[in-house]
C-alpha cells in the first residue's frame, strides 16, 4: 500500500495536529486501512474463520473519538478488484498463504506468540467484514460508501465535489490520485500528522515535489513503483525524482534507461506505466449525489474516440455492469451502465467482487453457520438448493453447500417450507 519511501520525503511538510482542527467537519476514512489494523486484534479468528467483534469494537471506539470531536466521518470501503492491479493482488493473496501456513505449524508446535505473527500477516480483509462496520453504520446513521472499485479514488472524488473535506488514511497513494488533504499517522488521542498538498512548493530544493506537474508526478512513482507498476529495479523515489527532473517525459525516460547498464527495466513496465496513467486518473467512482458511475475525472474525446485506447482504458479502470444484460462490461457510455445496481453495490447490498451475490456480514453467516448444521448425502444439496431458489426473491433463506457447512434436517425443513422471516439469516449464494 503507497508509494514505498515518499512520506519520509514529505516529512518537512507534515504538520502535528489533533482532530479538533476539524471540529464540524465531514472526513472520509479508508475503511480497509481501518480494518487492517483492527484485525492484529484478533488475527486468528479471521483466520481461522472464527467470530469476532474485536474489529467492530475498534471502528466503534475511532467512531466514538470522531463524535467527541465534533467531526462527521464518512467511511469508504474497497470494492471490486482491478485489472491493472491483478499482478499485485496476486502476490499478496500468495504471501498471505504463506503465512497462515507457517501460522498454523507454529500455532500446532505450541509457539503460540510466534504463531500470532504470521497471522497477523495472514489476514485477508473481506468486503463481508465490511459489511458488518456498514450494518453498524446503518442502524447509528453514520455515512458509508462502498466504492465500485478502489476506496482512494472514490474518496478523492468525494474531497473533489466538497461533500468531505479530508481524508483519514495511511496510504500515500492519495496524493497521487489528488488529495488535497491527508490525515494520517492518528492515534487514539486523536493526534495525527497532516499533509497538504498546497505545501508541496515548501518542500527542500532535494525534493521539489511543488514544482512537478501532475504527470511527472504520475511519472515518479511508476518509477519508484506503485500498486500498478512494479518500479524500476534501484530507483527509489530519490532517484525517481532526479530523473523525472532530468528529463521529463517517460519516453525520455525509458530511451535514457535503456542506454545505461546503471538501471534494469522490465519488458512490460511501458504498458505498465500506460495501465498506470489510466487507473490513476480516470478510475470508476461513484457519486452519491446522483446515484451513478462516473470517473474519478472526465475521459478526453480523442481517448474515448479511438478504439485502440478506449480498450486499454476499459481494462484499467474496472469493469461495470451492462443496462439489459446484465453482464459485465468495459462500457464506456454512462447511458448503457445498469447504475441501480452498482447503487446496491455503493450501499453494501451486493458483493462487489461479483456483482450477483448478496452481500453477508461475516459475523451472521457464521452464527448461523455454526447454529444450524447440516449432515446430508452429497446428493441431496443440489435437491435442497433447487427448492429454496424457488422461494420469493425478497424471502430469507440459506442456501446450502456441498460441504454441509449450514442448517440440520429440521433446520433446513423450516427455512424451504416456512413463510417466516429471521431477520438473521440472508441469502447464501452457494
Amino acid at each position: 500500500m503507497g508509494i514505498p519511501g515518499l512520506l519520509p520525503q514529505l516529512k518537512t511538510i507534515q504538520k502535528q495536529v489533533t482532530l479538533k482542527k476539524y471540529m464540524h467537519q465531514t472526513l472520509a476514512i479508508d475503511g480497509y486501512g481501518w480494518l487492517h489494523r483492527a484485525s492484529c486484534a484478533c488475527a486468528f479468528e479471521l483466520v481461522m474463520d472464527k467470530p469476532t467483534n474485536k474489529y467492530l469494537q475498534f471502528f466503534i471506539r475511532r467512531l466514538q473519538l470522531l463524535k467527541r470531536m465534533n467531526i462527521k466521518p464518512y467511511i469508504v470501503f474497497d470494492g471490486g478488484s482491478l485489472f491493472v492491479k491483478s499482478q499485485t493482488e496476486t502476490r499478496r493473496k500468495k504471501k498471505r498463504l504463506e503465512n497462515k501456513i507457517i501460522a498454523k505449524k507454529l500455532w500446532l508446535a505450541g509457539d503460540r506468540y510466534n504463531a500470532m505473527e504470521y497471522f497477523q500477516k495472514s489476514v485477508d480483509v473481506t468486503p463481508e467484514m465490511a459489511k458488518c462496520i456498514i450494518d453498524y453504520c446503518k442502524t447509528h446513521s453514520i455515512l458509508y460508501i462502498v466504492a465500485p472499485f478502489e476506496a482512494d479514488p472514490q474518496m478523492v472524488y468525494l474531497e473533489k465535489m466538497g461533500l468531505i473535506q479530508g481524508i483519514i488514511s495511511e496510504d500515500s497513494d492519495l496524493l497521487v490520485f489528488g488529495c488535497k488533504t491527508l490525515i494520517t499517522k492518528l492515534n487514539d488521542q486523536g493526534e495525527a500528522l497532516e499533509i497538504s498538498k498546497d505545501d508541496f512548493s515548501a518542500l527542500p530544493k532535494n525534493f521539489p515535489l511543488g514544482e512537478l506537474t501532475e504527470q511527472q508526478f504520475r511519472n515518479l512513482v511508476c518509477l519508484a513503483g506503485c500498486d500498478y507498476t512494479s518500479g524500476i529495479w534501484k530507483v527509489g523515489v530519490i532517484t525517481a525524482m532526479k530523473i523525472v527532473k532530468q528529463y521529463s517525459e517517460m519516453d525520455d525516460i525509458l530511451t535514457q534507461i535503456k542506454q545505461t547498464e546503471k538501471f534494469r527495466l522490465s519488458k512490460t513496465f511501458r504498458k505498465e506505466v500506460e495501465f498506470a496513467n489510466y487507473a490513476f486518473q480516470y478510475q470508476r467512482v461513484f457519486c452519491p449525489v446522483a446515484n451513478r458511475i462516473t470517473t474519478l475525472n472526465n475521459i478526453p474525446g480523442p481517448l474515448i474516440n479511438s478504439h485502440a485506447e478506449k480498450i486499454k482504458i476499459m481494462g484499467c479502470i474496472g469493469s461495470v455492469v451492462e443496462k439489459g444484460s446484465g453482464i459485465r462490461k468495459g462500457v464506456i457510455d454512462t447511458k448503457n451502465i445498469d447504475h441501480k445496481v452498482h447503487e446496491m453495490i455503493a450501499k453494501g447490498e451486493l458483493n462487489p467482487m461479483d456483482m450477483t451475490s448478496i452481500l453477508l456480514n461475516r459475523e451472521k453467516k457464521i452464527r448461523t453457520r455454526n447454529l444450524y448444521k447440516l449432515d446430508l448425502p452429497v446428493g441431496e444439496f443440489d435437491s435442497l438448493n433447487n427448492k429454496a431458489k424457488q422461494l420469493p426473491v425478497d424471502a430469507h433463506h440459506i442456501m446450502f453447500k456441498r460441504d454441509g457447512s449450514f442448517g440440520n434436517k429440521s433446520a433446513s425443513s423450516f427455512f424451504l417450507n416456512s413463510s417466516t422471516t429471521v431477520t438473521d439469516v440472508v441469502p447464501y449464494i452457494v
